[in-house]
């Protein structure tokens, strides 16, 4: 006890100490004053437009709207081109009728219109035998109504008989045209070939270039960004929306975009303070309203001095002054674009001495929390998590549980909530590539996701659609695999875009699809030509509609699936597959490629991601069916054991960061972004 008190009475001795050498050194080494001015968060805007007049086709954004780089904006029609393809038409038209055709192309006409006679004929000699046929027929049933005396009249015709008298006309006729069509194509030929001809193929060359370049004008976003306003300009110079369908001019802005989150602010310092500030100083950004404050560095200053807006006037009738000012600001900045914030450079005696103030209690605070968890720590047991008692499964059993490091939300405003089903880790980043179940119009999307949450969407280049993206791998660098679930949708359907396996790539920020293949038809092709348990297995899921692949890893050359449903036996399935570049490359998998792994899983809970190790040890993650709850665990010597439980989230997704942490992913449904959380080394 008295041990405890002295070392108090030590601690705040030290603190006075500490306390009295910061004053000092503020005192002396601080004397600078402050300067505090306002202005707005901003971001750069980008005006979309065409290097020559166009009328648009279709506006496919409205003001508000997120886009990804590449993104196709608005379709186009362009007047230039359309009056070219108009000329080059009419320049056709009069070497056609000057020159007539070419050789080559008479012989063909002579041949498809010897043809075409065949045909007519062969048609028209078809039908006079059909109508002879039913004349014999009918004369036979006349000849055998012994008792029905007939009258005939030689001056009467049979109506079948008109019919075919009728075609038999209609033969000569046909030939005679025919034959005269040949005989004009015949003496075409005869002038032979002419400069027209060569001249008429340049033009249509030209004519189809010119035509694709006008059915496939659009304009795509240039980065990530929001759409600001779509509009154009009247002869005043005014700004009108746009509603489609207008010409404009070269140049004249169609839609703009800015970036996601202000990039800069333009302050306004007052005129009696200009010369206190120069371009690379960093000072401090507020916001008005709330207490958040960052740093940001001067890399502007306006050349004049300008009225400042009314929005800074404390009194609109009293006009002010000042110089502009721009200062870069870092990236999730948390502002609002036009958002009123303030400016603060240097820092008063008063403040720096809150601050000295603010970190001399932080230490000392942040000491006696160690010693308290030193303490701790030396008299602490770890506690062993069980699983559920409902569980049947007498394999599985349990490790100490680990308390997490980190639990992170990610930062996404999107109109589509992000919904982790899988994530991979790239050392060369430091970030994650993270994958959702659902995306807007199922657009193929990839996030790349820092650690500390911040988010970046990224466009899967060359790809069209795929839905329902349940898992992620990492090939080797810069290479991925991801896969769709292959089930059925709610509404019963399978469409093809929930049946893919793609490879792709990602290098310097970019997305692009290598391959994609039909893995749902692959599968399929497997099970009916084997008699294996796995065939077995897809048999049962391909016959109930029951299929759901949530987990994918691959070691080496092999890719392991993880499937959420069916169960095989009460157990939950992994299949290994050896050699795997045959799926991509021969659309198969053979038998003896194929090795199936059983895990004894908890009951009500399926698996819905694993890390593995080798085929006979790995994690996985298993959610709940119907709640929101899961756990993570390791399976090694034909067990299974709980690591962690997480009762109130759904597990989505393993990965690992370059210093052997382990991060699970969850899904909270699409009223909330995606958290996930570091566990630590295992």
């Amino acid at each position: 006890m008295a041990g405890s008190r002295i070392q108090g009475i030590g601690l705040l001795i030290a603190f006075v100490f500490m306390l009295i050498a910061a004053v000092v050194g503020i005192i002396v080494y601080s004397g600078q004053e402050t300067t505090n001015f306002q202005g707005f968060a901003e971001s750069n805007e980008t005006i979309i437009n065409s290097e020559s007049s166009v009328s648009i086709k279709k506006i496919l954004v409205t003001e508000g709207d997120y886009v990804y780089k590449g993104q196709k904006l608005a379709e186009l029609e362009s007047q230039e081109l359309a009056l070219r393809i108009a000329d080059i038409r009419s320049q056709l038209l009069q070497i056609e009728t000057k020159r007539g055709m070419s050789e080559k192309e008479i012989k063909s006409k002579i041949l498809q219109n010897k043809a075409a006679e065949r045909a007519v004929i062969s048609e028209l000699r078809a039908q006079i035998q059909t109508l002879e046929n039913q004349l014999k027929i009918n004369k036979e049933l006349s000849d055998g109504l012994k008792s029905v005396k007939i009258k005939k009249s030689a001056s009467v015709k049979n109506p079948i008989e008109i019919q075919i008298e009728s075609l038999e006309l209609a033969i000569v006729d046909r030939k005679k045209e025919f034959a005269e069509i040949n005989r004009m194509y015949s003496k075409m030929l005869e002038s032979g070939e002419t400069p027209e001809n060569v001249e008429a193929e340049k033009l249509r060359a030209e004519l189809e270039s010119l035509e694709e370049q006008n059915a496939n004008m659009a304009v795509y976003a240039p980065f990530d960004g929001i759409v600001g306003s779509v509009f154009i300009k009247n002869g005043n110079g005014e700004k009108v929306f746009f509603k489609g369908g207008e010409k404009i001019a070269a140049y004249s802005p169609i839609l703009s975009i800015v970036n996601k989150e202000p990039s800069f602010v333009k302050g306004y310092i007052p005129e009696s303070h200009f010369s206190a500030i120069k371009i690379g100083d960093e000072v401090t950004i507020a916001n008005t309203q709330t207490p958040q404050q960052i740093k940001g560095v001067v890399t502007g200053l306006g050349g004049r001095i300008i009225p400042l807006p009314v929005r800074l006037l404390k009194n609109p009738n009293i006009a002010l002054w000042g110089r502009e000012i721009v200062v870069k600001i870092p990236e999730n900045n948390g502002f609002i674009l036009g958002e009123k914030v303030s400016i603060t450079y240097g820092s008063n005696v008063w403040d720096n001495l809150a601050k000295a103030f603010s970190i001399t209690q932080s230490k000392l605070s942040a000491k006696e929390r160690d010693k308290k968890k030193l303490n701790k720590s030396q008299n602490e047991t770890y506690q062993v998590t069980s699983l559920q008692n409902n569980t049947p499964n007498k394999n599985v059993e349990t490790f100490p549980e680990t308390s997490p490091q980190n639990e992170t939300s990610i930062q996404w405003d999107g109109k589509v909530k992000i919904e982790a089903s899988g994530a991979v880790f790239v050392p060369e980043t430091g970030k994650f590539l993270v994958v959702s179940d659902e995306t807007e119009k199922k657009t193929p999307l990839l996030f790349e996701v820092g650690k500390n949450g911040e988010i970046k969407m990224i466009s899967i280049n060359n790809f069209n659609k795929i839905n329902d993206l349940e898992s992620i791998a990492k090939e080797r660098e810069n290479t991925y695999l991801i896969m769709s679930s292959l089930s059925y949708s709610k509404k019963g359907k399978l469409k093809p875009e929930r049946r893919i396996l793609a490879r792709i790539t990602f290098s310097n920020g970019e997305a692009n699809l290598e391959k994609a293949v039909d893995f749902y038809e692959i599968l399929k092709g497997f099970a009916e030509k084997s008699s294996s348990e796995a065939a077995i297995f897809l048999k049962k899921g391909i016959a109930e509609k029951t299929i759901d692949i949530e987990g994918m890893f691959v070691i080496d050359n092999s890719l392991f699936i993880a499937f959420k449903n069916p169960l095989f036996n009460e157990s939950g399935v992994i299949f290994e597959i050896s050699g795997y570049e045959t799926i991509f490359a021969e659309k198969r998998i053979s038998e003896n490629q194929l090795k199936t792994i059983f895990v004894d899983v908890p009951h009500e809970r399926r698996i819905s991601d694993i890390y593995m190790l080798s085929p006979d040890k790995f994690y996985f993650t298993a959610s709940c069916n119907s709640e929101k709850c899961g756990g993570f665990y390791r399976f090694e010597n034909g067990k299974s054991g709980l690591v962690k439980d997480f009762p109130e989230l759904k597990p989505e997704g393993i990965t690992v960061d370059e210093s052997g942490n382990f991060f699970i992913f969850f899904d909270l449904g699409q009223q909330e972004n995606s958290k996930f959380m570091n566990l630590g080394r295992i």
